[in-house]
This record gives C-alpha cells, sequence and structure tokens, in this order.
C-alpha cells in the first residue's frame, strides 16, 4: 500500500492553471505532427500539455530537426527536399524549411545570447565578403569574425557593407561584448582598419596585436580561415544571398550550430561549446532550454 502512495505522489504534475502538484496523466491527443500527452488537474479540473519547443507545428520534430541540421551541414533546400521525402515519405515546401530555419535560429540565438567565452588567450579575426541578389560589380556583404585558437568557439561576429574603421571597431566591441576577459593576443591581417578599432576598443596595450601581411609565411591565421573555407561550402549551394538581412539570419543560424553542435576532429570530437565549458547540445535539448519555467506548459 505504500508503495502504490508513493507512486501516486511521484506521478503528479505542477499545474500551470491553479500551480498546484496535484495534475495527473489523462489520455493522448492526435495533432498534425502527432500524438501529444494531456494532463488533468484533479483541483481546478483543468487540462494542458507540455511545450516541447515544437507545438504548434505541423510538421514532426524529427523531421523539422533534421531539415535544420541538413541545413546547417550545407545542402541545398531541393535536396532536403527529396531526403525528407526518401526518409519519411513526406512532402515539405523550400518555404517550409526557410521558415523553420529562421523561426528555431532565432530561438536558438536568443538562448545562447546569454553564454560568454571566458577567456582567450590567442583570438583569431578576419573578414569574408559575400555577394547578394541586385549588387553591382565590386559591391559586397563583409562578414566579421573572430575565433579562439584553443576551443575553436566562434566568439563574436559582424555584418557590413563596408569595410571601415568605424565597422572594424563595431566588430571589435561584439569581441568586447562576448567575452569575459580580454584576450592576451589578437592575430589579424594587415589590413589598416584592426590596429586603431582595437586600440580604441581594448585600450593602449591591453592586447598584444599580432599582424602580417598575409603573403608573408610568418603569418599564421589558419583557425579562422578554416573557418572561412566551411562556411564557404555552404555558401556555394546558395550562389549568392537574397540580401544582407537573409545573410545575417543564416551567418547566426550557421555560427550557433558551428560553436554548440559540430563536432571538431581537432577537438577530438567534441564541440567548442563542449571544450568552453559551455555544455554539450543536441537540436532537440537546445530547442527546448530556451523555454522558460514559466511557460513550460500551454494550456489545452
Amino acid at each position: 500500500m505504500s508503495s502504490v502512495f508513493f507512486c501516486l505522489v511521484m506521478c503528479m504534475f505542477k499545474c500551470p492553471h491553479c500551480k498546484k502538484d496535484n495534475a495527473v496523466k489523462h489520455g493522448i491527443r492526435k495533432n498534425k505532427s502527432g500524438f501529444v500527452q494531456k494532463y488533468l488537474c484533479m483541483d481546478c479540473d483543468k487540462f494542458f500539455v507540455k511545450r516541447d519547443g515544437f507545438e504548434h507545428m505541423k510538421t514532426k520534430p524529427e523531421i523539422i530537426v533534421t531539415a535544420l541540421d541538413l541545413r546547417a551541414k550545407g545542402l541545398s533546400f531541393g535536396k532536403i527536399q527529396d531526403h525528407i521525402f526518401q526518409k519519411y515519405k513526406v512532402k515539405v515546401s523550400r518555404s517550409n524549411i526557410l521558415y523553420w530555419q529562421q523561426k528555431f535560429g532565432e530561438m536558438i540565438d536568443n538562448f545562447t545570447k546569454s553564454f560568454q567565452l571566458s577567456h582567450s588567450f590567442n583570438l583569431h579575426a578576419d573578414e569574408i565578403f559575400f555577394k547578394t541578389k541586385g549588387q553591382i560589380p565590386g559591391e559586397f556583404i563583409y562578414y566579421w569574425d573572430a575565433i579562439d585558437y584553443d576551443t575553436k568557439f566562434l566568439v563574436a561576429d559582424h555584418i557590413s557593407l563596408e569595410r571601415s574603421e568605424d565597422q572594424a571597431k563595431t566588430f571589435m566591441t561584439n569581441i568586447k561584448n562576448n567575452i569575459m576577459k580580454y584576450p592576451e593576443f589578437m592575430h589579424t591581417d594587415n589590413s589598416y582598419d584592426y590596429p586603431p578599432s582595437i586600440r580604441k576598443t581594448f585600450g593602449r596595450g591591453n592586447v598584444i596585436h599580432i599582424h602580417f601581411p598575409a603573403w608573408k609565411h610568418k603569418f599564421k591565421n589558419n583557425p579562422i580561415e578554416r573557418f572561412h573555407n566551411t562556411i564557404k561550402e555552404n555558401y556555394k549551394t546558395m550562389r549568392r544571398f537574397n540580401k544582407i538581412e537573409s545573410a545575417q539570419k543564416y551567418l547566426t543560424f550557421f555560427r550557433n550550430y558551428y560553436n554548440y553542435l559540430r563536432p571538431h576532429k581537432t577537438l577530438n570530437w567534441q564541440t567548442p561549446s563542449q571544450i568552453a565549458g559551455l555544455g554539450q547540445w543536441t537540436w532537440y535539448k537546445i530547442i527546448k532550454s530556451q523555454i522558460s519555467p514559466k511557460t513550460s506548459y500551454y494550456l489545452s
């Protein structure tokens, strides 16, 4: 009898209506994405279901996660469509995949903004340019980014329509805000925009700036260049971005995938977030983690 009573107490759930721990499982509900567990409060007699980050979505979570993962790995919308149909026998449109990328990319970014790298001994910074539709020859969008040498963690980034000292200063400010302690060394190429922006952001002498022309053998900016090669692999399937806003959304989406979900061979197949002490994540875990305890249920 005591074991039965203990089981009943342990199986109770908190009701979001009356805030009492007196709710029990009460059947399931079928919607377009599958079956959902229902709960009934024994005090207020109201139903509710748990949130998992995928509520109100018409497609099953495993299909959405598959699409997000393949998109982050650089597959085109067409190839993702074909893969989902071959594996799940479900037809999804390209606009659906883009919607998932933007919706969950924003959710993940809002969650990961609270994380900060504790320190960086060697920080490598550089910029890469992309094309957008409608730009005339010679016009580009510039993507500034900085990566920590030891953890391979992408500390900060910035996107702009020009390469100037003001844009470099904005980029350095992003680095300053995303790291708890100033880096010991900052490695860049010989661009004229970096020295004054580093000095104005971090102060004179607080960060040792190492810079050489790219053609000199002494210059070693391999970590950030390797990251750029990874981005170029994905960018090749797109050919170009539609506009700077779409570039910003995709690059933010990819940055979070790179930091928290993509394992690295040089890190013994761990993610940068694991090496940096920011935890081990999966698509399901990181999407569900952005739900606050106050909104962990939605009303049925």
